[in-house]
């Protein structure tokens, strides 16, 4: 059970949003003296009630850089365990740097060992989130991502099936066309109920 007072998880997801990276860190640095705490544990449980969104999920969804490298430095363990946490949509700190276009930040989640594959709620992954908003620099960026992971995974088969199932795969991760262009407007939609619980 967490010792963290509701005040203090306020104030820190605040500070992540406000992109206060050294306030941050000293308050961390308070906390874990008072509650004899590590950083990384007091952050795993700094999660808003309402939303689920840790301190990683505002700073991605504003492209707070410096906030984002203070909150994957203090992990203990690599990947930084904030990096993969839904939020109540099932959003990953990845997808919201994605929808909003912040390509640094999806660089810097992504280098740190954000997954590509995790999917929302609605059923997106983050390169659909940032091709339904319209963030053609992120797609591109992420989709050169996975087509080098299939090369590497593949071993960079240039015929036969492993070089038609990374094809195949780009092609499903980037294309609206046919049945998914039925269903961009709605989900669409649901991306922008989700952005309404950001706070920019």
């Amino acid at each position: 059970m967490s010792n963290l007072d509701e005040d203090s998880v306020d104030e820190i997801l605040y500070l992540a949003r406000a992109n206060e990276a050294s306030e941050l860190e000293q308050l961390l640095t308070t906390l874990s003296t008072q509650i004899s705490k590590p950083k990384h544990q007091i952050l795993a449980e700094a999660v808003d009630s309402y939303s689920q969104n840790t301190a990683l999920h505002y700073a991605a969804a504003n492209g707070h850089n410096d906030v984002i490298k203070l909150l994957i430095l203090i992990s203990t363990t690599k990947p930084a365990p904030l990096l993969n946490l839904t939020n109540a949509s099932g959003n990953t700190p990845l997808h919201w740097a994605s929808l909003n276009g912040h390509l640094e930040a999806v660089k810097l989640l992504i280098e740190a060992g954000g997954d590509i594959t995790i999917f929302n709620k609605a059923g997106h992954d983050a390169v659909f989130e940032a091709e339904v908003n319209e963030k053609k620099e992120v797609v591109d960026w992420l989709l050169g991502h996975v087509e080098a992971l299939e090369k590497s995974v593949g071993g960079g088969a240039s015929s036969g099936e492993g070089s038609a199932g990374a094809e195949e795969m780009v092609f499903k991760a980037g294309d609206t066309s046919g049945p998914m262009e039925d269903v961009t407007e709605k989900m669409a939609e649901m991306s922008a109920k989700d952005k309404d619980t950001q706070e920019k």
